[in-house]
């Protein structure tokens, strides 16, 4: 393949990735690091066109040579820049320290024309390429055990590989006679990479997307917990010794709505929740609907299931609101907002079905009522049947 079409490939490379960053971000609001990437896309397909013109661009030999190096350099910096941004999903000052190398070099260059070397200008630029190339793919690798999706491994491998050809590049033009792959070839594989970089930075984005829309579908709006259908969904398949159900219920929550209002409800709400979820992680949590709260625990056993539930019961009735008029503060001492819950609990038994056993701990959190609230409630020690409740146990639920 001739030089005049590699470097249309090498330039077509850049263009198709800046359009399709500026693209993406603008769709997407201001998603970190797109438009970084863009900007460092460009400068390196500017650099490509010039490195590929002759003398009717009006511009010198040298001149033409130099933005080429410079525009090149400075595009892998700010791509190091944008990568960085868009790994960490944020757009900070302290990231913007990649761009130092290429400033530098840069610099050097308007000092003294070492850059008129075509084999040391190659070496320096393909060695710049490489180390903010593995900068970029550690710092994407890394972030990998914080956002586990898929997409980083495909972009932290295409990084890995640029990198590594940008290397042989180098190494072809110190070492000639033994560079295990000619500089051209190593070249012409390079642009594939960036394709590869921009095919996986679009999909690291739609994965995002994709799993923020998850989120919010599995996500109680008002408390920030699970909601009722990632809780079921959640729910092993099938039940064993030792797993458990608790429910959980404000009690009087009405009042609290009719007294202070559906906003100080909400404030209630939030911070009994906040303290349901300071459970094990291996838990399944979520909120039912209402004031109702639902856990899912394994490995428990009626004691440990029932101290579980005593804890939050616990928890929750330590904690004081007080309302000032529209603003709202958390108190441990006073008497303005103290809630308190009651509870139902209830252990698999063999023969019985998941619904069998949330009917127990809901009948256990009838009982609770029943009894004055505020209270825990084990269904094996309230001498229930898994048959229907009593009238009266049934009107106990409306608080």
């Amino acid at each position: 393949m001739d030089l005049a079409t590699v470097l249309l490939l090498h330039k077509s490379s850049f263009i198709v990735g800046a359009i399709c960053f500026f693209y993406v971000r603008w769709r997407s609001g201001s998603t970190p690091g797109l438009g970084v990437l863009a900007l460092g896309f460009s400068l390196m397909a500017i650099a490509s066109t010039l490195a590929g013109l002759d003398e009717s661009l009006h511009m010198s030999s040298d001149a033409r040579t130099f933005w080429s190096f410079s525009l090149g350099a400075n595009g892998y910096g700010l791509m190091a820049v944008g990568l960085f941004g868009l790994s960490r999903r944020q757009n900070s000052l302290r990231d913007w320290w990649p761009l130092l190398l290429p400033i530098v070099l840069t610099l050097s260059a308007t000092i003294t024309p070492w850059y008129l070397n075509n084999g040391l200008r190659a070496s320096v630029f393909n060695g710049s390429a490489t180390i903010l190339l593995a900068l970029s793919s550690f710092v994407i690798a890394r972030d990998f055990f914080h956002e586990r999706l898929t997409a980083r491994l495909g972009l932290s491998a295409s990084i890995w590989v640029a990198t590594s050809l940008s290397a042989l590049v180098v190494v072809g033009f110190i070492f000639p006679d033994d560079a295990p792959l000619p500089p051209r070839y190593a070249f012409f594989l390079l642009i594939i990479c960036h394709f590869a970089v921009a095919l996986f930075v679009l999909v690291l984005v739609q994965e995002r997307a994709e799993e923020k829309l998850i989120r919010l579908a599995n996500t109680d709006m008002l408390t920030g917990i699970p909601n009722r259908q990632h809780f079921f969904n959640s729910l092993p398949k099938v039940l064993g010794a030792g797993d458990a159900f608790i429910l959980i219920d404000i009690d009087f929550f009405k009042r609290v709505n009719d007294m202070y209002g559906h906003d100080k409800g909400d404030v209630v709400l939030i911070n009994v929740a906040r303290i349901a979820q300071s459970v094990p992680p291996s838990c399944v949590f979520g909120r039912l609907g209402g004031e109702e709260f639902s856990l899912f625990l394994r490995g428990q056993t009626p004691s440990s299931a029932f101290a579980l539930a005593e804890r939050i019961r616990e928890a929750v009735n330590a904690v004081s609101l007080v309302f000032e008029g529209n603003a709202v503060s958390l108190v441990f001492e006073g008497n303005q907002v103290t809630p308190s819950v009651s509870a139902g609990v209830a252990l698999w038994e063999a023969g019985l079905t998941e619904q069998n056993v949330q009917k127990r701990a809901d009948q256990a959190l009838y009982f609770a009522k029943n009894k004055g609230r505020n209270r825990v409630e084990l269904f094996s020690s309230i001498g229930l049947t898994s048959g229907s409740l009593s009238p009266e146990l049934r009107s106990a639920r409306a608080g």
